[in-house]
């Protein structure tokens, strides 16, 4: 019996991994590494707008106030974002907003150093969220599309879509992890000023 369903269960592991093998196979290898590195910067902004504002205020109100104003500023643009991909194609909305969003967050920065007033740093904040790239949705949908393209089955695309969501998880809790640590290492002016350069690259 124990036999029986150590059997199965390594016949369930392998046929896992051959999912898996099959979705990195739609894409390559290397838009899963950019998509993941693409994914960062959004998943430490928020954080690190907080702690760079209430580090160079000293206040949790105007550290608050910009990261909220961040985090409506991403929602309120995310589906005009999906919608712009929708009809111009990702490839060039992505680098346009790429491209908004590292100026955008280097304001942010340079402003909150200059230790403007709280209003102008909240509209800094607004500005960086709403020109937040979406990689990992617009990631979503790409490697969805492939493997329809590519005629795979209904357990390979819910593999995509898990190898995907599995990404973002991981993305959003080393995002904040590693703006911690810059933190307490440095300044998270160093945090969010690699998040911009890394929305470039």
């Amino acid at each position: 019996m124990g036999s029986t369903r150590s059997t199965a269960d390594t016949e369930r592991r392998h046929r896992t991994l051959r999912t898996y093998r099959e979705v990195v196979g739609l894409s390559g290898p290397l838009l899963p590494v950019v998509s993941f590195l693409g994914r960062l910067p959004t998943a430490t902004i928020q954080f690190g707008s907080v702690l760079l504002v209430a580090r160079t205020s000293g206040s949790l109100a105007a550290a608050g106030l910009t990261g909220g104003a961040l985090a409506v500023g991403q929602v309120a643009c995310g589906p005009l974002v999906g919608r712009l991909a929708d009809r111009h194609g990702q490839r060039t909305v992505v680098l346009l907003f790429s491209l908004a969003n590292a100026l955008a967050i280097a304001a942010l920065v340079a402003g909150a150093l200059a230790r403007l007033p709280t209003p102008a740093l909240a509209v800094l904040g607004a500005v960086a969220g709403a020109s937040v790239p979406l990689i990992g949705p617009l990631a979503r949908v790409r490697l969805v599309a492939l493997a329809r393209r590519a005629g795979a089955s209904e357990p390979t695309v819910g593999a995509a879509l898990s190898f995907e969501s599995t990404l973002d998880e991981i993305s959003f809790v080393l995002g904040p992890a590693l703006v911690g640590l810059a933190a307490v290492l440095a300044h998270p002016a160093h945090a969010l000023g690699a998040a911009a350069l890394l929305v470039v690259v």
